[in-house]
């Protein structure tokens, strides 16, 4: 998979300041359970991809750093090992994701795309408030053979910046 992945146009894949979100040593409140926007398509596959989303944040929340940063699968999420991931967490206290309507799902070459723009709030341990907006592409593959965690959907690659 290294071959066809890109890299995030972010330093990381979630929200990256000098005061990166993280929740160390700290309480935060599950993030964002509603359901997709009405509009939103209903099938099965774009419900499994938004629950990554919301899974991916819930996990940060819960400090629990090693699953979100499995949900990007192998290799992991684009330049940053599991030490570089948590800490880009350190000093946010909490994080909160509310995804918007998702893209069409894409196919290519053995696998599937689908685009979900997000909108995230963290506050720092200082009590700053943060917005990001962006989009995550998430990837599940196809193929005959491809193992149970291949056809899971994973994260692909971030696009999300901070909103002034």
């Amino acid at each position: 998979m290294k071959t066809d992945r890109t890299p995030a146009p972010v330093s990381s894949p979630e929200p990256a300041t000098a005061t990166a979100p993280a929740a160390a040593g700290s309480t935060a409140p599950a993030p964002s359970t509603e359901a997709p926007p009405a509009s939103a398509p209903a099938d099965d596959d774009t419900t499994a991809a938004l629950g990554v989303v919301r899974d991916y944040y819930r996990a940060i929340s819960s400090h629990d750093y090693a699953t979100a940063y499995a949900m990007w699968g192998e290799p992991g999420p684009p330049n940053q090992t599991p030490e570089t991931f948590a800490a880009g967490f350190a000093h946010t206290r909490t994080v909160s994701v509310t995804p918007g309507q998702p893209s069409r799902i894409e196919g290519a070459a053995g696998s599937r795309y689908i685009d979900i723009p997000v909108t995230i709030t963290a506050t720092t341990d200082d009590g700053k408030t943060q917005r990001f907006e962006g989009t995550y592409t998430l990837r599940r593959s196809v193929v005959d053979g491809a193992s149970d965690a291949q056809r899971r959907w994973r994260f692909y690659k971030a696009t999300i910046h901070e909103r002034t």
